[in-house]
């Protein structure tokens, strides 16, 4: 878990056309994921003489149209990760249904327990669960030395009923204002471990579960000295996952231009988006205004770049040195109606 840094950004509001509009802070990192339940459980580093070399790329079998949890035109998966995993029932009491979409985190021990159990309760009540789990040492994962825990926790999500979107180290870029990876290994290691994880899922034949990473919308910023290209593996992910912060008061839209970077970037790959995080500022009109802005841009999506299938706020204050994210005033009402719309659905829906 990480202390995420955030500088405030000049936004602007650009067309809801075409290759992008933005809506993340432009942040120098981004990493507010509660991790919650348990300290952070240390990498398993590999010394350099003995560490296990990244298996050369394969080339994947072309990725189906449709994966589970998939949308169709004109709808949304909506929801949000609230607090530390905490009780979706914060909105769902009040809205009077469930959210489409929940976001949680976990750590490796947390697996094929938390993670499964979880999952299980999100479908029972109609949302799509969307895990995150940190592995141990990514290049020893890319080898295969973890080939049974992960094997053990992907059996255990496709045996439920219903769809679950995956990830494996979410933000794997760095945060906290530090531009270096969260592991040793770096962008290849990252990569060879996606790959391995479809791997698996392709030999374990699962039908239920869509692979996805979470990037940060600020590593499409040229200002951030990243390249987007690290952290891309073509043919391995059923969909991309970004996290995006507006972290300026004054900034008129959550669509700004480090979100139209990205946007761009990931439009011309010909994938679908969601949105694992996001927050925006303000607690008046203007800003339940920006929300909904946000919610028409994803439903009204794909027409001339990527369809947004998935907006998951970040409702919670953990990590945030530049001040929490957590819904008050008028974008929490905002947010629970948006619960309610015909155009949010839920977890066994595809729109």
């Amino acid at each position: 878990m990480r202390l995420r840094h955030r500088t405030a950004a000049v936004a602007l509001l650009l067309p809801l056309l075409g290759a992008a509009c933005s809506a993340s802070p432009e942040l120098s990192g981004s990493d507010n994921s509660p991790d919650p339940g348990t300290s952070p459980s240390p990498s398993t580093t590999v010394p350099a003489s003995s560490r296990p070399t990244t298996p050369p790329p394969v080339t994947p079998a072309p990725r189906p149209q449709g994966f589970p949890g998939d949308v169709a035109a004109g709808s949304v998966r909506w929801g949000a990760s609230i607090g530390g995993n905490s009780d979706p029932a914060r909105h769902e009491s009040v809205a009077g249904e469930a959210m489409g979409l929940r976001r949680t985190f976990f750590q490796w021990k947390q697996r094929s327990g938390s993670v499964v159990s979880t999952a299980r309760a999100d479908l029972a009540a109609g949302r799509l669960p969307w895990v995150s789990v940190k592995p141990p040492s990514w290049a020893a994962v890319a080898a295969g030395s973890h080939d049974a825990e992960i094997d053990e926790m992907l059996r255990g999500l496709d045996a439920l009923n219903g769809p679950v979107w995956l990830t494996l180290h979410h933000e794997p870029e760095g945060g906290g204002g530090v531009n270096s990876s969260d592991d040793p290994g770096g962008p290849t290691a990252w990569r060879g471990m996606q790959r391995r994880i479809r791997m698996r899922m392709t030999a374990l034949k699962t039908d239920n579960i869509a692979l996805a990473p979470i990037l940060m919308a600020w590593t499409y910023d040229s200002r951030s000295g990243r390249n987007p290209a690290d952290w891309w593996v073509d043919g391995i992910w059923d969909f991309v996952g970004i996290d995006h912060y507006q972290d300026s008061l004054s900034a008129p839209s959550v669509l700004n231009t480090t979100w139209s970077r990205m946007y761009g970037f990931v439009s011309a790959k010909g994938m679908k988006i969601a949105i694992g995080e996001w927050g925006n500022r303000g607690t008046d009109a203007t800003s339940a205004a920006e929300m909904q802005a946000f919610y028409d841009f994803a439903v009204t999506s794909g027409r001339n770049g990527s369809q947004v299938i998935g907006l998951s706020y970040f409702d919670s204050n953990l990590n945030s040195p530049s001040g929490g994210w957590e819904l008050f005033g008028q974008p929490l009402a905002k947010f629970r109606e948006l619960i309610g719309s015909s155009r949010s659905i839920s977890a066994r829906s595809a729109g």
